[in-house]
């Protein structure tokens, strides 16, 4: 117990450090840092909800009423960005930080929860500040469902973490993973129900949009934060079973594979 509590009192300030060193890189030789990271999403944003909620005129029936498009857009889509953030750069995280790796004795599976912790500093802002305003929009907000939704939300890490654990490990052998990885995000982007509900989909497509496990992360955030409901039985042990095979099946590939690391690094 003492010698797992030494390790951790050492690896939770490295992972710190390590931390701030990733955002500073991320914006290295940019004036305006996290002003370009913050405008991004901001006008792809925008771009959606002029789009989808103007031109498309997309309606969100719940309950006899309407949500309006954006509060339906950001629930989800924050969410989404985090996690396109966390894994299009985690996924060669272990061979960008290969330098690095051979010169200091660090556990080399932390370098793929970069990105995705990183991610969270981010997009995390504007979560609470969506919140904040759902919370004013509706003079106020239940606070189970909120709870839920920070749960789910910790779900959501775990489960990147894992899926990096999987492409960051496999890159190391396989280079054209983080050339395909935008073209797998983009595509899974228009397969979860971020910028449409789940009434919209024909039936008989239903069940392939959920075999999509974002589909029940942005579902449940949809359900806790704009119903002010707590997601079915039937929604969260399936996403709870993918966030323990995703980090179950990271940390087994990571394991067979990091033994050769060293030699292609």
């Amino acid at each position: 117990m003492n010698i797992l509590k030494i390790k951790l009192n050492g690896l939770i300030p490295l992972f710190y450090a390590l931390l701030k060193r990733d955002l500073r890189e991320k914006y290295a030789g940019s004036n305006l840092g996290l002003f370009w990271g913050a405008l991004t999403p901001i006008l792809q944003i925008l771009v959606f909800w002029l789009v989808f909620s103007k031109f498309f005129k997309i309606k969100i029936p719940v309950d006899q009423m309407e949500i309006p498009f954006l509060p339906f857009l950001l629930s989800g889509m924050l969410p989404w960005l985090m996690f396109q953030e966390g894994v299009a750069r985690g996924a060669g995280s272990i061979v960008e930080k290969g330098s690095l790796i051979k010169k200091i004795q660090v556990p080399i599976f932390i370098f793929s929860a970069l990105p995705v912790f990183s991610s969270l500093i981010i997009y995390g802002f504007g979560i609470i500040c969506f919140i904040l305003g759902l919370i004013i929009w509706r003079s106020s907000i239940e606070f189970i469902p909120v709870l839920i939704f920070i749960i789910i939300l910790f779900l959501q890490i775990v489960f990147t973490c894992g899926i990096n654990l999987i492409l960051s490990s496999l890159t190391v052998y396989i280079r054209d993973i983080t050339q395909a990885i935008g073209f797998v995000l983009q595509f899974m982007l228009y397969l979860t129900t971020i910028l449409y509900p789940m009434q919209m989909v024909p039936k008989e497509f239903q069940p392939i949009i959920k075999l999509n496990p974002l589909t029940l992360f942005i579902e449940s955030y949809h359900i806790t934060l704009l119903y002010n409901k707590i997601p079915p039985a039937d929604m969260l042990v399936p996403l709870i079973a993918f966030t323990l095979l995703s980090i179950t099946s990271g940390l087994f590939v990571y394991k067979k594979l990091k033994r050769g690391f060293q030699d292609v690094l």
